[in-house]
């Protein structure tokens, strides 16, 4: 009869207080202390005035001349880009203007202009489909 290694008839060693030593071992040879509280050091205190907090709570891009702008701005003009060339794939190349203004729709969805992105990616595509019905049609 074959016994596993490690385990003794009797013993109440299992696999929890073994994974447990091996895990304290480790912890003393590799020199980490993983019990120290450093969520004060990271966290953000509420102390400041308005502005102050205002400020760290809220993105912002630094230009080349060191002036901060928020950055919520900083990408508005590819949604507003899209949303013009949405508007052009009405009446212009419906299927180039239409598929460029979706696209652009989506960047500048993905960088933080929600609406704009999505009233173009929705003009854009509606564009898109409106060529892609009527043009068997009249061909």
């Amino acid at each position: 009869m074959k016994r596993k290694l490690g385990r003794h008839p009797g013993s109440v060693r299992d696999d929890r207080s073994l994974r447990k030593f091996k895990h304290e071992q480790l912890r003393r040879e590799s020199g980490r202390k993983t019990r120290e509280e450093f969520a004060s050091e990271i966290a953000y205190h509420g102390g400041g005035s308005r502005e102050a907090r205002s400020r760290i709570m809220q993105p912002v891009a630094v230009t080349e001349n060191g002036t901060e702008e928020k950055a919520e701005t900083s990408y508005r003009w590819l949604g507003y880009t899209a949303l013009v060339l949405s508007i052009l794939a009405w009446f212009l190349y419906p299927a180039l203007l239409g598929s460029t203004s979706a696209l652009l729709g989506l960047f500048a969805y993905m960088l933080g202009e929600r609406s704009l992105g999505t009233w173009s990616i929705i003009i854009g595509l509606i564009a898109l489909a409106g060529y892609f019905i009527l043009v068997p049609l009249y061909a």
